[in-house]
């Protein structure tokens, strides 16, 4: 008798059989578009989020394990956590962003009746505290009582938010530097990062770009990896119908930065801040140990309106403030003690350019985000602190007759460092007078637009040094700082040539800065 297989199979059983055969056929080929698309998901959209979080959300570090939590290095271009780190930042940001929305300012732009004076702060004066400005606004009364309705409408929802730890656990952890690149600000970034790196610093770093069209693919997924740093895109994080009102551009992006990037103790740089130490130690000063905020001094005494504090809700002039207006160029920040203090920043960020910073600044020069910060610290009630050493000018003549122009502003280390993992009123390294950063924004060390732009040469044409004389440098440094920056500048500068997009149309960039360098340090 033969096998039952070896005869013809009735109609219907044939049937069922190539049913079966293409099911499977069909299976196979389902899975294999599936994990061809995933796989081209990651890839296309993964290297906007450099987040290597392994297979969970971050977890919450205290302070004295910081230097053992950094993130793997380099990060992995395209992490499929990167996309859990983005949806539960959305979910975190939309309905602030939608309370922001609704708390906006229902009055005209604030306008000034004239600039406020740029007054300087002598060390005498930086020892007093603020006294009360001169207003200069134009806000009629009912003006004013709608701004303070909204101003506490805002203040309203941080009252009712409860549970910042349990936030602040679940989105970020570890240290990081987080700058704002894209666009111009890629080449001083790219300085900065060099210079981090020279530090002795591995922290790891987030640069913000404000969307896809900032974004540099080159740079981004193969030349900021291998320093440890990688790009995130600021419109990632945001909701097309919510987020399109706010209107982000330019100085709001910084406060979005601070809350979008994943570290919890954040050191914030400007892209042409540049450090001089390992910024690692700010976290070991005594000031950030006891506030979770440091900031620092700009050369200017503070100019906002007094009335901004009635607006804020504040009973009277606050007591004790600082004299010098406070600068952003570098901030050093806990989210975790200060998560509503940087939520009020960006409330007076987004809104700022119409109306907050006239109150805060009043038209003085440098009205910007430079305030909003210690402010909104200032307004919770929240410690904050600043470091006592004031900020000093790096300048330079532009000709043998011409004017000193100012290059760059020297900031320096906070009063003590405590050494890593021990308290308050344990023993304490002075460090007042190291400087910690120079802020050089006068001309930014942007290697196309100092060949282009004319701040190398003084008014005969003669190649001249930004930030001094050799000889003041190494007194201030111990070193001959700008040189060693200016190799950075030169190297860099050819390398990527032709990669950063807006160097790429600047003719022998390369060439002009060896001359340069050959002139003034050769």
């Amino acid at each position: 008798m033969g096998s039952p297989s070896s005869g013809p199979l009735p109609r219907s059983a044939r049937a069922t059989d190539i049913i079966r055969f293409y099911s499977r056929k069909l299976l196979v080929a389902a899975a294999a578009i599936i994990s061809f698309t995933v796989l081209f998901l990651l890839y296309t959209r993964g290297s906007s989020l450099n987040l290597n979080y392994g297979s969970h959300r971050p977890q919450p570090i205290s302070p004295s394990e910081a230097p053992d939590n950094k993130p793997p290095s380099p990060f992995h271009p395209h992490s499929h956590d990167n996309f859990i780190h983005l949806d539960a930042i959305k979910e975190f940001w939309a309905p602030w962003a939608s309370a922001i929305l609704a708390s906006k300012p229902p009055i005209p732009e604030i306008t000034v009746r004239m600039p406020h004076s740029n007054l300087g702060v002598s060390e005498e004066e930086a020892r007093k505290p603020r006294t009360p400005p001169a207003n200069l606004i134009n806000l009629s009364p009912s003006e004013m009582s709608n701004l303070t309705e909204a101003h506490a409408s805002f203040m309203g929802n941080l009252a009712a938010y409860k549970y910042p730890d349990r936030d602040v656990n679940s989105l970020f952890h570890h240290r990081g530097v987080v700058t704002v690149a894209g666009g111009e600000y890629f080449g001083p970034a790219i300085v900065g990062i060099h210079m981090l790196r020279a530090s002795g610093c591995d922290l790891a770093v987030e640069a913000f770009v404000q969307n896809w069209d900032e974004y540099e693919p080159e740079l981004c997924e193969e030349y900021l990896p291998k320093l440890n740093a990688r790009c995130l895109v600021i419109e990632d994080f945001l909701s097309a119908h919510v987020d399109k009102a706010l209107e982000v551009t330019h100085y709001q992006l910084k406060s979005l930065a601070l809350l979008f990037s994943s570290f919890r103790d954040v050191l914030l740089l400007d892209s042409d801040s540049i450090p001089l130490v390992d910024p690692a130690k700010l976290f070991q000063s005594a000031a950030y140990k006891t506030t979770g905020f440091v900031g620092w001094s700009d050369f200017w005494k503070s100019s906002e309106t007094p009335s901004f504090w009635t607006i804020a809700g504040l009973p009277s002039f606050p007591a004790n403030l600082p004299s010098p207006c406070s600068e952003s160029g570098q901030i050093v920040v806990d989210k975790m003690r200060h998560l509503k203090t940087l939520l009020l920043a960006t409330y007076y960020n987004i809104w700022g350019p119409k109306w907050f910073y006239p109150l805060l600044s009043q038209g003085a020069l440098g009205q910007g985000d430079k305030n909003t910060f210690e402010t909104a610290a200032v307004v919770l009630n929240s410690p904050f602190s600043r470091v006592p050493k004031g900020v000093k000018s790096v300048s330079r003549r532009t000709g043998e007759r011409g004017a000193v122009k100012g290059s760059a502003m020297l900031q320096f280390m906070p009063e003590n460092i405590l050494p890593d993992g021990m308290n308050e009123g344990l023993e304490v390294i002075p460090t007042s007078d190291r400087p910690a950063f120079i802020h050089a924004n006068t001309p930014k060390m942007n290697a196309g637009h100092l060949v282009d732009e004319g701040d190398l040469v003084t008014d005969e044409g003669r190649h001249l040094r930004l930030w001094g004389s050799k000889e003041d440098q190494v007194k201030i440094f111990g070193e001959d700082l700008e040189k060693r920056v200016w190799l950075i500048v030169k190297e860099t500068g050819c390398e990527l040539a032709n990669v950063v997009k807006e160097w790429k149309d600047r003719k022998h960039l390369c060439k002009r800065l060896k001359e340069h360098w050959n002139e003034v340090f050769g």
